[in-house]
């Protein structure tokens, strides 16, 4: 008589009773109750190493699961339901190649259809156990096969069991009746002794009482009334890592994994669990090689009342470095931008399995399965692919791995690539120099008026001034050549003061010399002969003035003044005066000012949006692209031009713009990193009416650059640029002249560089799916209006320099005058008084007593003193005579 059928048959759910796939190095196996097969695929992958065994050559209906060896032996066991409800066991052997036969199946006798049914394969691949709620069994495998049941003593429902490299020793984890009507988590290390005894539990793993929840948590009210009703709520998972003695176990409908010591089971480790409200985190579990320093983690999120699905995910942790904490963050995360979800793949994961090298095998809800192998070092799994089995690729540049993983290629550290005087960002890819992107800053200032905007003062300034704090101030100063002059006129009036003096008989070249400077006397009007000495230095300055004002008459417009100002000590002196203001842009159809030739070349001025990407391994071959959002709608736009600079550290493109006012998005699919970014605007030059109104050219660029070398680009990143045009208007230099425009856009960022760029490690960087470069480009309403006006024109030049000539001679002949007659003859007569003063003193003796005797004579005649004494003495006696 047959027992009873108990199960819930779900041909759809891959999830149901068990694990329906398994992996070693040497190849993986998954069972599919839908089309009635199980799916063999040998690595590496070849054309003729993927294999279909139909469930036709054995008695199964519906597969609980599939396990394989640890030794990598081409063999796999399976436990199932018949179409009868009978638990079956059974063995399939194959060779190097597809072929698999089923070398032996055999049914449980005396149980009913079990709803948990758990399997595992000693490490010595001689036999398997198998738990269910009722029985438990060894089942041999070599030399012959034979079939051992015991009832079930160990007061468990299991949920899951791993036995690892080892046949001694296994972990059970399920669920076990503390009462009749209150089942809790539980779980044993149990010795495994063949086919001799049944297995017996050694120690327990406290795991219901392991963490303890607040009242808030609705964990900590959960209840489960009956261990053996499966629900799929209710999966756990076990793995054993024989090298370190440690165990995971994971429960999902506690949202949490716990890591054990095989000697102190009585408390975990540590644990990690992954938010409240959720379940599904632990649904699987794995050591990822048989070394047991990582763990890989099925990180589902299912609600915890519904247990809807939400997401998954598959997480890698580094154990022997970082443990098994809340706060421990994951190495890898599977998908990810490089990793990206297996073409073949539903998006909801249910198993995974791990093999000693490390491979990894991940199952769908929908029963597909993958294998992503262990990539050796310096090469990353290629998930994109229609294939079952991952490929190898090259590491991207600037990322390293020394070591076989299925784990990403990690961005080198900035410290390791390159020297410290060049730009060494996280993930660099060469050396470039910070030179070698700049930002490209355009001169768009406008000159401020000079202190002094006269002309009159400017020319008085520049003539009567003198300056030594240069050989070129004091060379070029009028005072200096009036100095010079007035020396020469020195230097004659007293050589012919000697010349008087020492040749009182020649008159003829004195006299010539006095006529000459009589006639050159502009202050006299040619009285004096020392006049002309004085009007040659007048003339010296009246010429200084011409020159000055003729050569400061030439500076301008500034903008035409290519060399410096010579002719003045202020070298930079120029005949321009400006004036900024900022006004509000009008509507160009309504305008008759005479500047909106201008306007409209600015308005039509095409943009070409200009980004460089400093340190990144992404090129022109990879597959991005250039969003425009107009309204609602988002457009593609091409890309004008792509290259790589300076050993391939910068790619550079060119987007150019259909308007001037847009929002643009650059996506950069994938993993790939960039240290620095450089955006600029450069639009071509033009120009209206032989050059009188003139768009000049448009280049610029800013480039932003970590404050730290461990940043990199944020994935998403946004650069305003606000444009505003500038009018430059030059008035002409002469009244009947015309003036003349000329028009840039003015431009500013506003942008947070500390919010541009994030600090990058291991446990962030493959989070990141796609980089998001967006620019926006307004224009302000307002414009600035720069006007430029000569300080001095012709007509006024003209008149000023001869009023300066008619005040000149006018104050040097006022001073003149002056001196003429009120100092001179003051002078004359004080000389006259001193002279007096000084005949007195020289008398010797009384008057009453020397008669002083007057000679007059037409010719010169020497008195000597002998005569004069003897006239004096004559004198003396006829006055006494007289007396």
């Amino acid at each position: 008589m047959h027992p009873v059928l108990m199960y819930t048959k779900v041909s759809t759910d891959y999830d149901l009773y068990g694990i329906k796939i398994a992996i070693n190095d040497r190849f993986d196996v998954s069972a599919d109750n839908l089309f009635l097969a199980w799916y063999v695929r040998l690595f590496p992958y070849a054309a003729d190493t993927n294999c279909d065994i139909e469930y036709s050559l054995t008695s199964c209906d519906f597969v609980y699961s599939v396990v394989v060896p640890t030794s990598n032996n081409m063999s796999f066991v399976y436990n199932c339901i018949d179409i009868q409800g009978n638990n079956v066991i059974g063995l399939f052997i194959g060779n190097n190649t597809c072929n698999f036969q089923l070398s032996d199946e055999q049914i449980v006798p005396n149980y009913t259809t079990q709803d948990n049914f758990v399997i595992g394969i000693n490490g010595d691949s001689t036999g398997a156990y198998g738990i269910g709620d009722d029985f438990i069994l060894f089942y041999q495998l070599y030399p012959t096969t034979k079939l051992t049941v015991w009832p079930n003593t160990l007061n468990i429902s299991p949920r899951g069991m791993d036995i690892g490299s080892n046949q001694n020793y296994a972990v059970v984890a399920g669920y076990c009746q503390s009462s009749s009507t209150v089942a809790i988590e539980c779980g044993f290390l149990i010795q495994l002794n063949t086919s001799l005894s049944c297995p017996n539990i050694i120690s327990e793993f406290n795991i219901s009482t392991a963490n303890h929840y607040p009242w808030s948590d609705p964990r900590s009210v959960r209840l489960i009334t009956q261990s053996r009703v499966y629900i799929a709520q209710l999966v756990m998972s076990v793995s054993i890592c024989w090298y370190t003695q440690n165990v995971l176990i994971g429960v999902q409908s506690l949202n949490t994994v716990f890591l054990y010591a095989i000697n102190n089971t009585q408390s975990p480790i540590s644990s990690r669990s992954n938010g409240v409200g959720y379940m599904g985190f632990g649904k699987s579990v794995a050591w990822l090689d048989q070394t047991g320093q990582k763990a890989v983690v099925l990180a589902n999120t299912y609600t915890y009342t519904t247990y809807e699905w939400i997401s998954s995910l598959v997480h890698v942790y580094d154990i022997q470095n970082d443990g098994l904490f809340d706060s421990t963050q994951p190495i890898l995360v599977y998908p990810n931008g490089q990793q990206i979800l297996h073409l073949t793949m539903d998006s909801s994961f249910i198993r995974l399995v791990c093999s000693p090298f490390g491979h990894l095998g991940l199952l769908d809800r929908l029963g597909n399965g993958i294998a992503i192998l262990s990539a050796p070092a310096n090469t990353y799994a290629n998930t994109d692919t229609h294939l079952y089995i991952t490929s190898s690729l090259p590491c991207n540049r600037g990322t390293s791995r020394d070591y076989a993983s299925i784990e990403l290629c990690y961005p080198s550290s900035a410290s390791n690539n390159c020297s410290e005087d060049l730009f060494c960002s996280y993930g660099a890819v060469g050396e470039v120099s910070y030179t070698a992107f700049e930002s490209i800053d355009q001169d768009q200032e406008y000159p401020d008026s000079p202190e002094n905007t006269v002309f009159d003062d400017l020319l008085m300034q520049n003539m009567f001034s003198i300056s030594l704090k240069s050989a070129h101030c004091l060379l070029v100063s009028p005072i200096t050549w009036v100095f010079v002059v007035t020396m020469i006129g020195l230097t004659i009036v007293i050589g012919m003061a000697i010349s008087e003096a020492c040749c009182p008989h020649h008159h003829s070249m004195r006299d010539r010399a006095k006529y000459i400077f009589k006639k050159m006397d502009l202050i006299g009007e040619g009285e004096l002969w020392i006049g002309g000495l004085i009007s040659a230095a007048i003339i010296v300055l009246i010429i200084s003035a011409y020159y000055f004002s003729n050569s400061y008459l030439q500076q301008y417009p500034i903008e035409q003044v290519t060399s410096n100002s010579s002719f003045a000590c202020d070298i930079t002196l120029r005949n321009a005066k400006f004036t900024t203001s900022t006004q509000k842009r009008w509507a160009p159809r309504r305008t008759t000012k005479e500047s909106q030739s201008m306007f409209d070349l600015l308005d039509a001025q095409v943009f070409t949006l200009n980004i460089d990407l400093i340190q990144t391994a992404f090129t022109c071959d990879d597959s991005f692209y250039v969003q425009r959002f107009k309204g609602s709608k988002i457009i593609i736009i091409p890309i004008t031009k792509c290259e790589t600079n300076h050993n391939e550290t910068i790619l550079s493109l060119a987007i150019l713009l259909p308007v001037q006012e847009i929002s643009v998005r650059l996506v950069l699919p994938g993993l790939k990193t960039i240290g620095a970014i450089r955006i600029g605007v450069s639009g071509p030059s033009t120009e209206l009416e032989d050059g009188r109104f003139k768009l000049l050219d448009l280049n610029f660029a800013s480039t932003y650059v970590p404050s730290s070398l461990n940043e990199v680009l944020a994935d998403s990143t946004t650069f305003p640029i606000e444009l505003t045009q500038i009018v430059n208007q030059t008035d002409p230099l002469n009244d009947n002249g015309l003036s003349t425009f000329s028009g840039i856009w003015s431009y500013s960022f506003s942008v947070n560089s500390d919010e541009l760029f994030v600090n990058e490690t291991r446990y962030t960087f493959f989070y990141r799916t796609q980089t998001n470069i967006s620019v926006t480009i307004d224009e302000n309403i307002f414009y600035i209006s720069n006007v430029q006006q000569p300080i001095a024109r012709q007509t006024e030049v003209v008149f000023r320099n001869l009023l300066f000539t008619i005040v000149v001679l006018e104050v040097f002949g006022l001073v003149f005058l002056v001196v003429k007659l009120l100092i001179i003859p003051v002078c004359r007569t004080i000389n006259n008084r001193i002279y007096k003063k000084f005949i007195k003193k020289k008398q010797t003796s009384p008057t009453n007593d020397i008669a002083v005797i007057v000679v007059k004579t037409n010719h010169s005649a020497n008195i000597t003193e002998k005569n004069l004494q003897r006239k004096l003495s004559a004198r003396m006696i006829v006055e006494q005579v007289e007396d």
